[in-house]
């Protein structure tokens, strides 16, 4: 039949946030529209923001999945009634959901559990022919008596296998302004303590093919690319050879930016690639200034390997961004070694995270009873979220935010230009002008800490 009209929605938040300056919506909505489109459905995107007038637009759909993380499902759940209460067949996915099915089910009809390229169509077709989906694998649904229903998770779906995002499916979207992000891989062998990539992808790499990526950056070679894999040089091999393949297929985008670990940088032979197909900035999770806490988060790197691949990187004029996280466990003095580490070894942009145990990780397990609350919106790292054993919540929240300020003042910002990395002086603006703005959205926030609000509730429900 076919007949379903069928929207796909990634849930955006309004508020701001770290990546608030940057256009890179998320490709999975995008890579289920286009499996969808291959089996003959009509299916719309709609991955930005969306108007009032938009959302109504969502009234004339037959379903809508929704996709959503930790920190704008709360918008996901709004949404969700809103669809609901229109008699509309609402289906939720996305990491937070895989991993809260019964909270999910409260508001939609249906929940993907973890990749949804080959489940989702396999409930539409059950929607579609009115059967029931309880033999379909990777659902959470309520039974007949209101019961949670949960199918267990699918197997890993062949990636190679798998359309390209089609970002032109969405009416947001025009050929002259897709996405400047590509996905390569999917899984990570790491599995970092406070990370669901490996729970909802798995520790096992698998790849898109060269001639794959390399078609889906035509269309946005002459602009600032993302690659967006959660460790793209995790699997050194590959990347050479993919790096290789771009240069050969005369595929060099305009420059482009990913995440990498911290050994990566010590492979000259591939610094030489990033930097022959103008990588000008890797995002790097640096984590912590201290082994200790590197061997808790479940990393990889020495502390003595930071120095090496900062000093790697600048050597081949390829910036690198400092990811790190403060544990619950740490002190505020702990937030200054890292910013005096930041500086002093010339990090060129930086951010630091308040521990926040997303729904799937061991860091959830860990501190599922010492969270304040779980008003996911904040949800974010920039919030502090959970109890701390070396000063209250508020210290640390105010440490973070001095500290950051330290990091973005206008002085440095204006004297962070350096010879091939003169870009930094817009990106440490860019930095100085959100975080203020984070700082003055949240005040409120910020006087919930200090009165002890969640603090005092949360000792309440135990």
């Amino acid at each position: 039949m076919l007949n379903l009209k069928i929207a796909l929605v990634e849930a955006v938040s309004k508020l701001v946030h770290v990546y608030s300056r940057v256009y890179l919506p998320r490709v999975g909505i995008a890579t289920m529209g286009a499996v969808l489109n291959d089996l003959g459905y009509q299916c719309d995107l709609w991955i930005k923001r969306m108007t009032d007038e938009e959302e109504k637009k969502l009234f004339e759909y037959d379903i809508v999945g929704i996709g959503s993380l930790s920190n704008t499902i709360e918008e996901a759940y709004r949404l969700a009634d809103v669809l609901k209460n229109k008699n509309i067949t609402v289906i939720m996915g996305g990491p937070h959901v895989t991993f809260m099915p019964e909270e999910a089910l409260e508001h939609c009809d249906y929940v993907v559990l973890g990749e949804g390229d080959e489940t989702l169509p396999k409930i539409i077709k059950a929607i579609e022919n009115k059967e029931s989906v309880d033999h379909i694998k990777g659902v959470a649904f309520k039974g007949p008596n209101g019961e949670i229903k949960n199918t267990g998770r699918a197997d890993p779906v062949d990636y190679k296998s798998l359309p390209s995002p089609d970002f032109c499916l969405s009416p947001q979207v025009t050929p002259d302004d897709i996405p400047p992000i590509i996905t390569t891989s999917r899984g990570c062998p790491h599995n970092c303590s406070f990370c669901s990539v490996t729970t909802v992808f798995g520790r096992k790499y698998r790849f898109k093919s060269n001639e794959q990526v390399i078609s889906e950056l035509r269309p946005i070679q002459h602009r600032s690319v993302c690659f967006a894999d959660d460790n793209f040089c995790a699997n050194p091999v590959r990347t050479k050879d993919l790096l290789r393949d771009i240069i050969k297929a005369d595929a060099i985008p305009l420059r482009w930016a990913g995440q990498m670990c911290v050994n990566a940088a010590s492979d000259p032979e591939l610094l030489d690639l990033l930097q022959e197909t103008r990588c000008r900035i890797a995002y790097v999770g640096v984590e912590s200034v201290n082994s200790e806490t590197l061997k808790k988060f479940g990393k990889a790197h020495r502390v003595d390997a930071i120095k090496k691949c900062i000093d790697n990187l600048h050597s081949h004029h390829i910036g690198i961004h400092g990811m790190f996280v403060i544990d619950s466990s740490d002190k505020p003095e702990v937030v200054t070694e890292i910013v005096d580490y930041a500086i002093e070894n010339d990090i060129d942009t930086i951010q630091i995270a308040s521990l926040t145990p997303f729904p799937g990780t061991k860091a959830y397990e860990e501190n599922e009873k010492n969270v304040l609350h779980k008003n996911w919106d904040k949800y974010d790292g920039m919030h502090v979220v959970v109890n701390q054993k070396g000063c209250s919540p508020y210290d640390m929240q105010m440490k973070i935010l001095g500290e950051m300020k330290r990091f973005y003042n206008i002085k440095r910002v204006l004297k962070s230009y350096a010879k091939n990395r003169g870009w930094r002086v817009k990106y440490r603006l860019g930095g100085y002008i959100i975080l203020r703005k984070w700082i003055k959205e949240n005040s409120q926030y910020f006087e919930n800490l200090r009165s002890d609000t969640w603090t005092a509730q949360q000792h309440l429900q135990n």
